[in-house]
């Protein structure tokens, strides 16, 4: 494993980690209140993982000076992390009270909804949902998304998860390739699920599709995100939120909290929420966590998502996901759109204002 100063010290300031460890780690940090990470970021240490302690204290230092991105007032808090094989050898911040605050982590919601999304599939596969759902289903079905019916446009009939998985789904993007708002309404919740079911009047731009579900070159406005095209899109996964509310009886954010946080060991999340307190939806984006934390799913990734002795996450799942360069919420640098100097198994996931971890298995 490698530390990618250049790639991540060009960009990086919100949360950054490289997180690297040996494929059969079997450490697991406890919960911060029970002691947390371990640590050691004594000169001796790093050299004796066959790391420059100068350059790596150069990488944090340079990445606290990079202008941060992210909204007011996460942007006053910055933070560094940088794990091997379970160990945070450099960790910076620029004030002391942003190694505990929840930071707004934007579209990171999105890699959380597809982590949910495959923890729906194995219980599916399992018979602990009485339904048969995979990321090939379509995702306007009475079953699980009867809301959704009537149709605002009978093509979303043809949608399906893995479309919205890889932004092809023709659902409402946000901006077109040139940079222009398309629909930017969940910052103005009134009604969500209307909103994003396109039966709100007031957000007209949500109820047509775009495009025909899986043909992105069909809308002049999409984008080529990592070499493939799509049209980038928050509507769409809202809707994976709405599917878990509806097969398991319970708040998005509760599902969320139950079967993938409180086992990771989570100290805590909160939401940039909308107005309503009740509508806390994370799967497109609106989560908060501290750095800590955010690595501990990073770390699960790593692990594909298993956890101290527990498959949260089928393994092949992750796996599909971190390995192909279809999907801009977990991406792959297989096809060395990263750059051809950095390993080709290193993944990342993402959120504006500059929330990223990359993560490297080998």
């Amino acid at each position: 494993m490698r530390l990618l100063l250049n790639l991540l010290a060009v960009s990086l300031v919100a949360f950054s980690f490289n997180i690297g460890a040996q494929p059969l780690e079997d450490y697991f940090p406890p919960s911060e209140v029970a002691g947390g990470w371990r640590a050691d970021t004594t000169e001796k240490f790093i050299r004796s993982l066959g790391l420059d302690p100068g350059r790596l204290e150069e990488f944090g230092r340079f990445n606290l000076e990079v202008p941060n991105g992210n909204w007011m007032p996460y942007s006053a808090y910055k933070g560094i992390i940088v794990i091997k094989n379970g160990w945070i050898i450099g960790e910076w911040y620029n004030i002391p009270e942003a190694k505990t605050f929840k930071t707004y982590i934007s579209s990171n919601g999105k890699s959380f909804a597809i982590a949910c999304s495959g923890i729906l599939a194995e219980d599916s596969r399992s018979g602990r949902v009485n339904v048969k759902i995979d990321e090939n289903s379509r995702v306007y079905d009475p079953r699980w998304l009867p809301q959704g019916f009537p149709l605002s446009d009978p093509r979303k009939a043809e949608i399906t998860f893995e479309q919205i998985f890889r932004h092809t789904s023709g659902l409402c993007p946000e901006r077109t390739a040139a940079g222009e708002e398309v629909e930017q309404g969940r910052n103005e919740w009134s009604g969500y699920l209307d909103w994003v079911l396109g039966h709100d009047k007031k957000w007209p731009q949500t109820a047509p599709l775009y495009f025909t579900p899986g043909h992105p070159e069909e809308y002049a406005g999409s984008e080529h995100l990592y070499g493939t095209a799509n049209a980038y899109s928050s509507v769409g996964f809202c809707h994976i939120g709405l599917v878990l509310r509806n097969l398991y009886g319970l708040p998005a954010e509760d599902f969320l909290w139950k079967r993938l946080l409180e086992p990771l060991g989570f100290s805590g999340i909160d939401f940039q929420a909308p107005p309503a307190d009740s509508l806390r939806w994370f799967s497109a984006g609106g989560l908060r966590m501290t750095p800590r934390d955010y690595a501990r799913f990073a770390y699960l990734l790593l692990h594909d998502g298993f956890w101290n002795g527990a498959q949260l996450v089928p393994a092949e799942w992750i796996r599909r996901f971190r390995t192909r360069p279809f999907y801009p919420n977990l991406h792959s640098n297989a096809d060395s759109n990263f750059g051809p100097q950095y390993p080709k198994d290193m993944f990342q996931i993402a959120g504006s204002g500059l929330n990223w971890a990359f993560i490297v298995p080998s």
